[in-house]
């Protein structure tokens, strides 16, 4: 007779409906995460992480007391290094100043319009040029670009946003992860739309950079790991 099967589907800690925490870091979310799991006398779990989550599920297999637990990670499309896009445009935002500035700043360019040029020039730095096309296409694609504002720290009262997350990735020191022994796989490009030739061949070459740097944030790892 098999065990019964189970799906928990988390939210991050500050995001959707799930409380914030008092720091922003990966440690304190996989802690978080994991004391959850605890509370719901889970005794073993496989873990699914996706994009930025990958570094909580990570962190979740190194912790002392717990790594035992986890049988096995899978990863979809890891971000385990720090956005390109978004370093650049911190730094176009740390040009302007102390951080009630730099977030003011976000703000302007994107509680706009889609039809407004600033705005477009701004989403299209976060999220690639791409997503002009996707906005010009597609009026609730449109609409969904509107509250792209969300992804920015406002005050102390917003939740964490794409900034910060890039931040902790600056600083997350991945001493953990060298403790990892759950086997993990790589799923590479899953996100990723392909609806072209000339789409596909740039998405190749995408997928191909970001498996590079999947596997050199995960050379320390000591469980089997395939793409």
């Amino acid at each position: 007779m098999t065990s019964p099967f189970s799906l928990l589907s988390i939210s991050r800690p500050g995001y959707l409906e799930s409380s914030s925490l008092h720091t922003s870091s990966f440690p304190a979310q996989a802690t978080a995460v994991s004391r959850l799991v605890d509370s719901l006398r889970i005794p073993s779990l496989h873990i699914v992480a996706h994009t930025v989550s990958a570094p909580i599920a990570l962190e979740m297999a190194g912790l002392p007391g717990f790594r035992k637990r986890v049988r096995s990670i899978c990863l979809v499309d890891p971000q385990l290094a720090p956005y390109s896009r978004i370093q650049d445009l911190s730094k176009r935002f740390q040009s302007l100043g102390p951080e009630w500035a730099r977030t003011r700043a976000a703000y302007n360019a994107l509680a706009r319009s889609a039809n407004d040029s600033y705005f477009r020039q701004a989403v299209s730095e976060i999220c690639g040029s791409e997503s002009l096309v996707e906005i010009d296409d597609d009026p609730a694609m449109a609409q969904l670009y509107e509250g792209i504002g969300v992804f920015f720290t406002h005050w102390s009262m917003r939740k964490h946003g794409m900034l910060s997350d890039n931040l902790a990735l600056k600083r997350l020191d991945r001493n953990l992860w060298n403790s990892v022994e759950s086997p993990i796989i790589c799923l590479m490009g899953v996100s990723q739309p392909f609806d072209s030739v000339t789409r596909s061949l740039e998405m190749e070459d995408h997928i191909a950079t970001a498996e590079k740097a999947a596997r050199a944030a995960l050379v320390n790892v000591k469980s089997n790991l395939e793409f």
